[in-house]
């Protein structure tokens, strides 16, 4: 009789702990945990904890599964981002430059589904910023891009305008306004004797020749000759070359420029000797470096000025020495823009191995005013010129 009890006793609590151990939860992995031991033969509950002065046995849920999705189900979205207001610099608020639209699109990275296999993401198509009239972006390749109506002081168009970048033979525009800020355009320049160690792009100055300022400007917008730019930089009346330098970079500040940095009049990169291993130099370069949209700043002052602008836009000229035997130097614009019929009103190009291909143009049509850059690109004429069109397209 002991023993049946005994055995009663037995059975009694082991179909109480399946009971128990069958408890409700809310967590889909901590039944599915439950129910693969008790296929083996194992029985467990999730873990319990007793909380003081409570008459009830409550789950630890600081240890349990989040009561979530498969995560076959539950991988991120691509998720587009409409057209957002373009971010504006303190610079171009004081202005009046109030923001337009920019393409922007988003993908978020998928988790890949249950068994761990990435998800390809489907290309977006790039979303509208204007009309469809307009249509979508212009199809331009390129570091950065930028384009501002001038005329209402909208931006049209951006994409990486904020990064400071290598801007090459555009310093020119900063270095013509120091020009004629400080110098008189008929005073005579003569050439120096180590001219010869200018890099190209040059005109071809010979040392001794004696030059005027204005001719000597036309060299440096038309043909973008270094050597111009290096003659009209040490001529300058306060402190030579290193003056001049100062005050270019004491311009783009006053301009708004804030990130924008001159080491050559030019845009030749400056050479910093690092030191000298196994009989060779070691060599670094420090680049002219501004943002795409310091650069339609600067660009536009520069062709406020009618001088400026005229000799930036213009397709030939020939420069002539005022020595006792003249010499002439004939001058051509390798811009195509202006043999294009475009309304090019002021423009300026640049290139270098760490620029690669940049430009600044100002186009002008009937009442409209449109300032394109575009910086690094293989082919910056004719991303200016799709740019242009397709901000010029009416609405």
């Amino acid at each position: 009789m002991f023993l049946r009890i005994l055995c009663f006793l037995g059975l009694f609590s082991y179909y109480a702990g399946v009971a128990w151990a069958l408890e409700p939860v809310t967590s889909g992995a901590a039944v599915n945990a439950m129910l693969k031991n008790m296929h083996s033969g194992q029985i467990t509950t999730p873990q319990m904890r007793i909380e003081r002065g409570a008459s009830a046995v409550t789950p630890n849920r600081s240890n349990m599964s989040k009561n979530v999705a498969p995560h076959s189900i539950r991988h991120s979205q691509p998720s587009i981002h409409r057209a957002s207001a373009v971010p504006l610099t303190p610079a171009l608020r004081e202005r009046g430059i109030t923001p337009g639209l920019k393409a922007r699109h988003n993908t978020a990275v998928p988790q890949g589904d249950a068994h761990g296999t990435r998800i390809p993401v489907p290309k977006l198509s790039p979303v509208p910023v204007k009309s469809s009239a307009v249509g979508f972006r212009p199809a331009v390749k390129a570091k950065a891009l930028y384009c501002l109506d001038c005329s209402s002081n909208k931006i049209l168009f951006a994409e990486n305008t904020s990064e400071p970048l290598p801007i090459a033979s555009i310093t020119k525009l900063v270095t013509a306004m120091i020009v004629l800020e400080e110098m008189e355009l008929e005073k005579i320049l003569e050439v120096p004797q180590d001219i010869a160690l200018v890099e190209r792009h040059v005109v071809g100055l010979k040392p001794g020749d004696l030059l005027t300022v204005n001719d000597l400007l036309h060299g440096m917008l038309i043909e973008s000759g270094n050597d111009c730019a290096e003659v009209l930089a040490r001529a300058y009346p306060k402190s030579g070359r290193d003056g001049f330098i100062a005050a270019m970079n004491r311009k783009a500040a006053a301009l708004g420029a804030s990130t924008m940095t001159f080491f050559t009049p030019s845009g030749l990169d400056m050479k910093v000797t690092l030191g000298r291993k196994e009989g060779m130099y070691l060599e670094a370069r420090k680049a002219n470096t501004a943002s795409a949209e310091e650069v339609a700043l600067i660009a536009r002052e520069a062709f406020k000025n009618k001088l400026i602008s005229r000799i930036s836009s213009t397709k030939s000229y020939t420069m002539r020495t005022r020595n006792s035997t003249p010499r002439d130097y004939p001058l051509v614009s390798n811009d195509k823009l202006l043999s294009r019929n475009l309304p090019v009103i002021g423009a300026k190009t640049g290139y270098t191995n760490q620029a690669g291909r940049c430009i600044v143009v100002l186009f002008k049509d009937k009442d409209k005013e449109h300032m394109v850059v575009v910086l690094n690109t293989p082919h910056h004429f004719k991303a200016a010129e799709k740019v242009y069109r397709w901000a010029n397209k009416p609405l």
